[in-house]
Formats: C-alpha cells, structure tokens, sequence
C-alpha cells in the first residue's frame, strides 16, 4: 500500500506542461466560465442562487426534449462549475501560473464565503437539503466542490479549506446518520443520486489527511447503503457483482467511478466479501475496455464487449478511470494499475483530444471514421433525444458541460500520481518529465526526471539534498519492457516490476532507466493492434472539416467525414 502525495510535490514539465500550459491560458482549461457564463459565472449554485421547493428548471442549452430526467438540470451546474473549478485550480497551482492562481483564489474565497453559520456547503436551501424522495443531486454537488478545496489545501495549506470540509462533513453526517438513515433511499433516481456516492472520495481524503478513521467507517457504510437499495446506476451493488452472470449495464461513467467507492469500502477490514465483489468487479471490467484502454461508455454499457469501431466512450469515463486505477495503484501497491493508467492516458485521453483545437470528443470510438454527430452519418435520429456527442466541442453544451471538466481535470490527476510515498521511500509509479519535492525528517530533497517519456523509453534522474540521506527509490518496470539498463548506481534489486535502488543520497547523485520496448502487434479480438511501449499506433485519416458552433474566436465546434482520398490499409 502506498500514500498519494500533497498535489503540489509533483509538477510536470516537457510535452506535458507545455500542453497544460496551453490549455490553461488559450483552451478551455481556463476560459470555460467564459464560454458557457450562464452555467458558471452567471449562477451562484452554492451561494444566492440555491435551489429551493420554487425552482422548478434550468435553461442550459441542451438540445434534448423534457423528459422524466430533466429533474437532474436543477443541479448540473454544481458538476460543471466545481469540476471545471478541480480540474482549473489543480492545473494553475501544478504549473504555478500567477493569473490562473489568482483565479482560483478568487473563486475559493467566494466559495468559502457560501458556508453557512452551521457548516452547511451545497447547492439546496434550508426547504430542500437532506430532505429528499427522488432524483437530487445533494451528495454529489458536495463531493465536487469538497475536491476542490482539499486539493487547494494540499496546494497551499490554507486551514480554513480543510475545516470549510471537515465542519460540512461533520453537517452531513449528522443529517444522515450512519446506520440510522437511508441517504440513496429515493423514487426515480437519476445521474445525481448515483453520482452522490462518490462521496467516499471525499472521506477517503480526509482519512489520508487527518488518519480519522469516522471518515472511512463512513464511507464504508454509504456504500453499504448505496448496496441496498434499487438504483438506476446500480452496476457496483454487491449482489450484482456476486452474480458472475451480471454484465455492466449503467451509465459508464457512475460505474467507473464508483469502483473507488468499493475500493474505499474493502481496504478499510479485511472483508471477503467485499474482496470477492472488488476481484469480480475487475474481471467484468476487461470486456468493457478498447484496445485503447478506454471503457465503454455512449453513455450507457448495456451489457455489451467493447469494440474498436462501434462501441464510443465519453471523456468523462475515461477520467474517471484512470483516477480508479491511480487508487487501485494506491491501496493495493500493484504497480499493474500503472500500468494501465499509463496506456489509458497516453491512448485514450489523448486520441479524444482535437490535434491543433482546443476542444475535445464528448464520445469517441478508437477507429474513428466520422465524427458528425451521430456514430455514423447516416444513422437515424431520434427526435426526442438526438446523437450528437460524436463530435469535437469546446463546450458541448448542446449535450452537457460534463465532459470538458473531466478533460481539464485528468492531466493533474495523472501528474499527481507520477510519484508516491512508500514505507521505506518513494515509488516512481507514472513516467514522465517532471519535478519532485518533499522531505523526509526535515532534509529536503528534489528528484527531477528529464525524458520524453513515451516517445523515448530513456528515463535520467538527478536527485539533490539538503544534506546526505538514505532512502528507497522504487523504480516501475513497465509490463511492456523485457529488459531494462540501469547507470548510474552499483547496487539494486528487483522485486516483481519494481527496480529498488536503497542508498545514501547526494546532491548531484544522477542515474538513468533505459527500458527496451519493441514494435508488436498483437491480436484484439478478432483485429491486430499495434504498440510500441505505452503507445497504440493509429493510422492517420484524411476528413473533410466542416465548421459549428463557435463559442468565442478561436473556439468552435468541428465535425469531419472521411475524405474520399483516405487510404485505409496498412502497408
């Protein structure tokens, strides 16, 4: 079992800062609020414009009809607003950009301000919180914003972020009692009753923060309760987990994030049970994944085996994913997870990326040969409720502002987890160019990685001290490398996919990992994929570009068919 580091000891640079840095000052990163001001700058979710029994519906321009589900509108800009939020403040505090930080200042201090006299943080008035029948959307509008604000205070150890949690939580569990109350015990549930039980994300940090073990008893317990009742988003209950007949059929996105939530559950005691249903979890996770490590996910898993052509992912499954496997990562210490993080962002996260625009794929396919709207141009549309998210955006706020947030959020998520705390030392768990800082008993110490990691499989490392130390630095072995050179060191060892190398540091102590990686092609199904490393190859596509909606300059949805040039064989 490992420890996540604070947010801040990690800050990426190389290809992957000069990305971030990009889509923080001319993407949607750090002018979402600017291009969707009614669902961001225009309403006060946490403060004045709190929901009441009065509120009846949101204009957020969508393009689907009323339906029994538009209920969930009254909260989905708290989903908007705070992940956009998580994923601009995490990105402004890890590259250190004085205007964005300021930025997000700005909005903490406005959000801090909201907590009421009680300690009460969310998005209901008085009339309305922890007092529901049906679809709302209480412990999910403060799961996201309490990410938020931990993640602010990892960053810059402002107390009052943390007690602003800590004095909310404490509000929450006093309205549901645990072990006297039903919180997911509701009619007609939707998105928002499902996503509440991401709740344990919250409480799993706040354990990691301040060891108090209510927190986790508490998280324990919601997902015990979420087991109980007859959800919409119900993959992760217990009893269907047990059933190795059960195939995921929800909502891909509630499914991958609520594997935490189990995570979270089962590594509090040693419970078969709950072992049991976490191993099954996992095994009925595999035929929902495309070559390029994404789960299926447009928008519901219908009980299908994922395919390259015809099975789409949203962005936001992707992030909730691979921020699953980083806590997989954490508390069971099997470096596989990295594994499988790495191939999911280098592949997935980046292929749903626009190459030269700052937008991004709502839903994406890994063989993509149109991206009009729809799976395939001529494909029939319901009137009611159009395909439309097959497309690049932006926004796409003509579907939901949901997955933009996600992509602005999964590339700190993934920089936060390049390093991790071990028993003995450090474990370097994801590669990449960046720049580490802790201390250990008071001496300081820096490890900077210089590579273009995975372009380049040659890794250098220079550790610098404040005075001589002996430590553990834990080196991943990726599942794709055979073999591996090490410089710079006498002596190390090898424990599974672990390089150790324990010795008393220096500054100006430098080494270098050189892992062998080979082309290969390897069988999917009934295709050939190929990789090198922690790449998949694709073949590039000629398409025809025709222009959308345009938010602002420079910011525009796009849409292409295949060019009657492209050559879709491999030579």
């Amino acid at each position: 079992m490992f420890r996540f580091l604070p947010l801040n000891a990690i800050k990426p640079s190389g290809w992957l800062r000069t990305q971030m840095v990009r889509d923080l000052e001319h993407g949607f990163v750090g002018r979402l609020d600017e291009l969707v001001p009614d669902l961001i700058q225009n309403d006060d979710i946490y403060g004045a414009d709190r929901l009441t029994k009065a509120a009846r519906t949101k204009e957020l321009g969508v393009v689907a009809k009323e339906a029994q589900w538009e209920v969930q509108f009254l909260w989905w800009n708290s989903e908007t607003q705070s992940n956009w939020l998580d994923g601009m403040l995490r990105t402004a505090l890890l590259l250190n950009h004085p205007l964005f930080l300021e930025k997000a200042r700005t909005h903490i201090e406005r959000l801090l301000a909201t907590q009421d006299t009680d300690g009460y943080l969310g998005i209901y008035a008085p009339d309305l919180r922890f007092n529901f029948t049906g679809e709302n959307g209480e412990l999910w509008a403060q799961a996201s914003l309490f990410r938020v604000l931990l993640g602010w205070y990892e960053a810059t150890k402002d107390e009052r972020a943390l007690v602003a949690v800590r004095r909310a939580v404490d509000v929450t569990m006093h309205a549901y009692p645990l072990g006297q109350s039903h919180p997911f015990d509701v009619k007609d549930d939707f998105a928002g009753v499902g996503h509440g039980l991401v709740f344990t994300d919250v409480l799993d940090r706040l354990y990691q923060l301040t060891d108090d073990k209510q927190y986790l008893a508490y998280a324990r317990w919601l997902y015990e309760e979420y087991s109980r009742q007859p959800l919409s988003q119900d993959d992760i209950q217990l009893s269907h987990l047990l059933d190795p007949d059960y195939r995921f059929k929800a909502h891909g996105v509630h499914t991958y994030e609520h594997f935490r939530s189990l995570l979270t559950a089962s590594t509090i005691a040693d419970d078969s049970l709950l072992n049991s249903a976490l191993t099954a979890a996992l095994a009925k996770l595999e035929i929902c994944l495309t070559p390029s490590g994404a789960p299926i996910g447009d928008e519901f898993i219908a009980g299908r085996e994922a395919d390259a052509s015809e099975t789409g992912y949203e962005y936001c499954s992707i992030h909730e994913l691979l921020d699953t496997y980083t806590h997989l990562l954490q508390k069971t210490g099997d470096v596989h997870w990295a594994d499988r993080a790495e191939w999911l962002f280098f592949n997935a996260a980046q292929g749903a990326r626009h190459p030269f625009e700052p937008s991004i794929a709502y839903l994406k396919t890994d063989n993509s040969f149109s991206m009009t709207g729809s799976l395939h141009p001529n494909d029939p549309q319901d009137e009611q409720n159009p395909q439309i998210r097959y497309k690049y955006s932006p926004a796409h706020q003509d579907v939901a502002v949901c997955c933009i947030p996600n992509a602005g959020r999964i590339a700190p998520y993934y920089v936060k987890s390049m390093w991790m705390r071990s028993e003995d030392g450090f474990v370097k768990a994801l590669y990449g160019a960046s720049e580490f800082q802790t201390e250990i008993n008071g001496v300081n110490i820096k490890i900077t990685e210089t590579s273009s990691y995975p372009f380049d499989t040659n890794i250098n490392f220079q550790v610098d001290v404040s005075e001589p130390i002996e430590f553990t630095i834990s080196f991943r072995k990726p599942e794709w490398s055979k073999q591996f050179k090490l410089t710079g060191v006498d002596d190390f060892s090898v424990q599974g996919n672990l390089i150790q190398v324990r010795k008393n540091w220096q500054t100006g102590d430098q080494l270098s990992l050189c892992f062998e990686a080979q082309v290969q092609i390897q069988q999917w199904r009934d295709e050939s994929i190929i990789r090198y490393g922690a790449l998949l190859f694709c073949l590039p596509l000629d398409g025809d570009f025709s222009p959308g909606r345009e938010y602002a300059s420079g910011f525009r949805d796009a849409y292409y068919t295949l060019a009657s040039s492209s050559d879709l064989s491999l030579r």
